[in-house]
């Protein structure tokens, strides 16, 4: 028996030409379920095959919630797989949903991405998922991929949910959750109005990837000495100098034992995001009971963090570009002499490979991947390095590069945001 509090509901937000209530009526009576395969990774290849196969890691980690198979990178299944037993109707069909049945937290349990195109192409619904087939004289194509991102339903699934460390669902209890449905026609206004919604936040992905690969190439031209840059006047530079880093940097040994700094003043290094205040970054302060011994770190400092990453095993180099603060011993501080622009410097190790070259011979690698290195040895190889005049030419370039790669990922936050929204307000 439906709960009576999801009985014919409306949304907050509505096209002007439709009036009424949302239907209501259970997922099982919409969607019927169909057999899918447990085939391993082991299974699957990027180069060759008769079969596409959908796995769940892809549903949580890549796949569009709108599905269309020539926009996708999804796997084959090997050659050697014996697929004769398996019936044609559990290959998978236009408007069918793919359900990742498990997962590690409950945001991403039942996690859905609905068939919009499949080219002809033969493909099956794998590992851990459900293939749910729709009454089409229920849903448009394309509306309940949206709706099952609204809230309403997003919570009813994770209430279903079981298990400790992974969380599963079941056919049976899925086909309980409630669906709220609106005719048709106002069905395909909604999901046109949110594939537009998507095709910008597409295009902006994109354009957000395009110019990080345009400024990755471009670092690796310029460290390079592909590129050159020319002095106010038009004349050329000097040839670049291979020089050590103690000609560029010196430690400044400077304590907190004054109590300048606290706890709110305590900063890590990210590999993405650069020096960073803890507290403002991720919520809280991971200081010990004293930060009287810990380093003081100035605006322009160059820190160095000594703890291996995946991408960088020898530890990574960040400036300071935000406000003064302090860092645990882990850490090693430097100051730039008046020869570097210490932002040039944090450029020059946003490539790994550049951080990983300088690094390798200097860092000693304990049995449990500890690194061993003192302060004042990472300062002992040499980089080849510009004048102080082309350090501060190439630092302004990648600022304006920056600056523009940043608008971008505002505009795609905007619009995220304003989608978000409209999953809240145009469904019940």
């Amino acid at each position: 028996m439906i709960n009576n509090k999801y009985l014919k509901k409306v949304p907050e937000l509505r096209f002007k030409e439709f009036s009424g209530e949302w239907d209501t009526k259970p997922y099982g009576e919409i969607y019927k379920f169909y057999s899918t395969n447990s085939l391993s990774r082991e299974k699957l290849n990027y180069q060759s095959g008769e079969v596409y196969n959908i796995h769940y890691g892809d549903i949580h980690k890549k796949f569009s919630t709108m599905f269309n198979l020539e926009n996708e990178n999804v796997p084959f299944i090997n050659s050697d797989v014996d697929l004769s037993k398996i019936k044609e109707e559990n290959y998978c069909q236009v408007g069918d949903l793919v359900i990742a049945d498990a997962s590690e937290d409950y945001i991403d349990i039942g996690k859905t991405i609905e068939i919009i195109s499949l080219n002809g192409k033969k493909t099956l619904s794998g590992l851990h998922t459900f293939l749910a087939r729709p009454n089409k004289e229920y849903v448009a194509l394309g509306f309940v991929g949206y709706m099952l991102q609204n809230y309403t339903v997003r919570k009813q699934i994770m209430k279903i949910a079981q298990g400790t460390k992974v969380l599963s669902l079941s056919t049976g209890r899925l086909s309980n959750i409630i669906l709220n449905l609106p005719q048709k026609p106002e069905q395909q206004k909604i999901a046109s109005f949110l594939t537009t919604i998507d095709t910008k936040i597409k295009k902006l992905t994109k354009k957000v990837e395009l110019q990080e690969q345009y400024k990755k190439g471009v670092m690796q031209k310029i460290f390079n000495q592909e590129i050159r840059f020319k002095k106010d006047d038009g004349s050329e530079f000097e040839e670049w100098k291979e020089k050590k880093l103690n000609q560029l940097l010196f430690e400044p040994k400077k304590r907190n034992f004054e109590k300048k700094f606290n706890k709110n003043d305590v900063l890590s290094v990210s590999g993405n995001f650069g020096i960073v205040n803890q507290i403002e970054f991720q919520g809280r302060s991971f200081a010990g009971a004293s930060v009287d011994n810990y380093h003081i770190v100035e605006i322009d400092d160059i820190v160095y963090t000594k703890s291996p990453l995946k991408s960088n095993p020898y530890g990574i180099i960040k400036v300071n570009k935000h406000k003064a603060g302090i860092v645990s011993t882990l850490y090693a501080v430097y100051r730039p002499k008046e020869n570097l622009n210490s932002i040039y410097l944090d450029y020059y190790f946003q490539l790994d490979d550049n951080t990983n070259r300088y690094l390798r011979p200097l860092v000693h690698k304990g049995a449990k991947n500890d690194m061993k290195i003192n302060n004042s040895h990472v300062l002992s190889d040499f980089i080849t390095i510009p004048e102080k005049e082309e350090q501060d030419k190439i630092v302004l370039f990648f600022i304006v590069l920056d600056e523009k790669i940043k608008q971008t990922k505002i505009q795609l936050a905007k619009i995220k945001e304003f989608k978000k929204g409209l999953l809240q307000r145009m469904f019940v």
